[in-house]
């Protein structure tokens, strides 16, 4: 009966503590809950004046940039044949020697027999005397080298006999005439007279040549 009293006094005991703990936390956390927050004091953000941004100038105009001249790259060209060479020209002779005589009615035509005549006139009028005396020329075509010679009759004329009348032409090829006076040619060449022995039928014939001279 003594241990039940005991074990009720026990069981009282540790109610009683535990109400009181009870109270004691609750009281606590009470406390804790009515507790007034502390008030944080919320700083004005500051303006801060911002100078106006400056507008901006245009860029200055770029100048355009200088045209570097790049040498060219030497290109091997394939060789080429040289040109052919060219010979000099050759000299021109020079102008015949203005003679004091010019010959003129060059002609030739089929005769009786070979020969060549023709008249030295005074000048180039139809109505010019002739030149007496006045040595006339046969040979080649240099004028150097006459064959034979003879002087104008008179009026002027003078006649190179080549063959006899009747008889075969025997003058053959080109002849020349021309004047001489003091030792020296005073006229053009006149020619060629071209002899030869073909009969009168025939084109080209010449037996009967002419030249003629006059003084310039």
């Amino acid at each position: 009966m003594q241990m039940k009293s005991w074990g009720l006094r026990f069981a009282l005991g540790l109610v009683l503590v535990m109400g009181a703990l009870g109270c004691h936390l609750t009281d606590t956390f009470l406390a804790q809950a009515t507790v007034a927050p502390t008030r944080t004091r919320t700083l004005r953000p500051t303006f801060t004046r911002v100078p106006p941004t400056p507008t901006p100038l245009p860029p200055s105009p770029t100048p355009p940039p200088t045209a570097t001249r790049i040498p060219p790259t030497a290109t091997r060209r394939p060789a080429t044949k040289p040109p052919p060479t060219v010979p000099p020209p050759q000299p021109q002779p020079p102008p015949p020697p203005q003679f004091p005589y010019a010959a003129t009615n060059i002609s030739c035509t089929h005769a009786g027999n070979q020969y060549i005549k023709g008249r030295v006139y005074e000048s180039q009028s139809p109505d010019a005397g002739g030149v007496a005396g006045i040595t006339v020329a046969l040979g080649d075509s240099t004028g150097n080298n006459p064959w034979v010679t003879i002087k104008t009759e008179g009026d002027g004329f003078y006649t190179f006999t080549l063959s006899t009348p009747g008889g075969p032409g025997t003058a053959r090829g080109p002849h020349y005439v021309w004047l001489i006076e003091g030792g020296r040619r005073v006229s053009d060449v006149g020619g060629p007279i071209n002899m030869n022995p073909v009969g009168p039928d025939v084109p080209g014939t010449c037996w009967a040549g002419v030249v003629d001279f006059y003084r310039r």
